[in-house]
Order: C-alpha cells, then structure tokens, then sequence
C-alpha cells in the first residue's frame, strides 16, 4: 500500500483553526488584523483576551497553535509563538489536548501536529524591530 502524500503547510494550518476555541482565536487575531493593527499586536491581544485558556492543560495548547498557525500564515513568526508551539508538539502536550479514543484519528492528529512542526521549524523568524 502506498503511503499518504504528505499534508502541504495549508492542510495543516486549516486543521488547526478548526476547534471552536481556535475559531476565536482566529477572529479576535483576525479583527486586529483587520483594523491595521501588526501582527506583535494581534497576537498579544489574543495572549490577553485568551490568558485564562493559556493556563488550561487542553485549551492552552490549542491557543498557541492556532496563534502558531496565524502567525505563520501572515509569514511573519515571532520566535516565542514558534518555539512555544514546536516545544508542546515535541513534549506531547498538543496531542494530549487533543485526546481521541480513536487510535487512527490520534495518528492522524499526530503526524498533523508533526508536520506543522517541520514547518515551523523551518520558518524564519522575526523580531518585533522588524
């Protein structure tokens, strides 16, 4: 059987906004955004609106993945997004917010979160200077 053809980086932004709290997420960065607020504003707005839900074993991940998500979307990722969102992929923390007693959805969930890490990992980053 021949393997899967790998998530393209739009596949896996996509399955990351799609949770209701990352769809909140995506409409307070959003609504900055649309307003002409940069991206270091945007995503500190989120960091507050969002600040009990970052605190949260289940939510907290999906805040900073879906931030991760948008940032990278905008191509403009500031360093403490991504290595914060690589760190909860690598340590497992986003897969257990994310718990299914499915064993194929699991393993599905978990080379999306594999991939969008790869991806993050290699994205520039930049500095709020910028």
């Amino acid at each position: 059987m021949d393997d899967p053809p790998p998530l393209s980086p739009a596949d896996v932004a996509t399955a990351l906004l799609s949770s209701d709290l990352a769809q909140e997420v995506r409409a307070e960065f959003e609504g900055r955004m649309a307003v002409g607020l940069p991206v270091p504003a945007a995503t500190a707005h989120a960091f507050a609106r969002f600040r009990t839900a970052l605190a949260d074993l289940d939510d907290g991940p999906v805040v900073i993945l879906a931030l991760a998500a948008l940032q990278w979307r905008e191509g403009y990722v500031q360093a403490v997004i991504r290595d914060a969102a690589v760190d909860l992929i690598d340590s497992g923390e986003a897969t257990a917010a994310h718990r299914s007693p499915d064993g194929a959805a699991r393993r599905a969930r978990e080379e999306l979160l594999e991939a969008f890490a790869e991806v993050l990992r290699g994205t520039a980053v930049q500095s709020d200077e910028d």
